[in-house]
């Protein structure tokens, strides 16, 4: 939605179950999929159609298609490229995750400083919890969902060596959000706070840890 509002070009590749439910949602939500597909602004696709083009996963050819996505929505006149991935193939035979590794050091390493935003999503409990931390490394912001209890979830937020952690209040959870900001395997709490909704909490908790990193960049600087 933030995409297409924002004037955007948004691509995404999904299982192909998951296709029909996804227009489903646009739709329910004031999006005309239809029109949209027909102008170019968006693409669904599915996962084979995308990851597996030759038959097989190659990193390069996936980076070269994207980089040319990107150039071709800037000269049809788009803000930027948005992208969303779902990349469970790799532990589901079709792939091994060592090629899915490299693709991601690719993106790292490409995409900063373009008019692009890519989200690749990952079943978490699917991949063993070493390939999960190189994947993070890869990324320049990680999101985890989990279950708090069975009415709530949580919501963990990696950005370099901070995390956040977003939880509802337990008896006001319509209107309270509190977050913890703390280094990465650390127990000591550097920021801490409540917002109205889980939006306003993710800003503010990735506004303190942009301000702890560069204090921290400064320090080093100095040093």
């Amino acid at each position: 939605m933030d995409g297409l509002r924002n004037g955007e070009r948004c691509f995404c590749a999904q299982k192909a179950t998951m296709v029909p439910r996804l227009r489903l949602a646009l739709e329910t939500l004031g999006v005309d999929t239809h029109q949209e597909i027909k102008r170019g602004s968006l693409e669904i696709h599915t996962e084979e159609e995308v990851y597996f083009v030759g038959g097989e996963f190659q990193p390069e050819a996936m980076m070269e298609m994207l980089e040319r996505s990107i150039d071709e929505s800037l000269q049809d006149g788009y803000a930027g490229f948005r992208t969303a991935g779902e990349m469970s193939w790799a532990v589901n035979g079709c792939n091994s995750c060592d090629q899915l590794l490299e693709y991601e050091r690719m993106v790292g390493e490409a995409y900063p400083g373009k008019a692009a935003i890519g989200i690749c999503q990952y079943p978490i409990q699917q991949f063993s919890r070493a390939v999960l931390e190189q994947v993070i490394a890869s990324h320049r912001l990680a999101l985890e969902e989990t279950m708090v209890s069975s009415n709530h979830s949580a919501l963990s937020m990696r950005y370099g060596d901070y995390v956040a952690d977003i939880v509802a209040d337990r008896f006001d959870p319509a209107t309270a959000f509190h977050y913890v900001v703390q280094k990465h395997r650390s127990a000591d709490v550097l920021g801490w706070g409540i917002e109205s909704d889980m939006e306003q909490a993710m800003e503010a908790s990735h506004s303190l840890i942009t301000d702890l990193s560069r204090s921290t960049k400064r320090r080093m600087s100095m040093a």
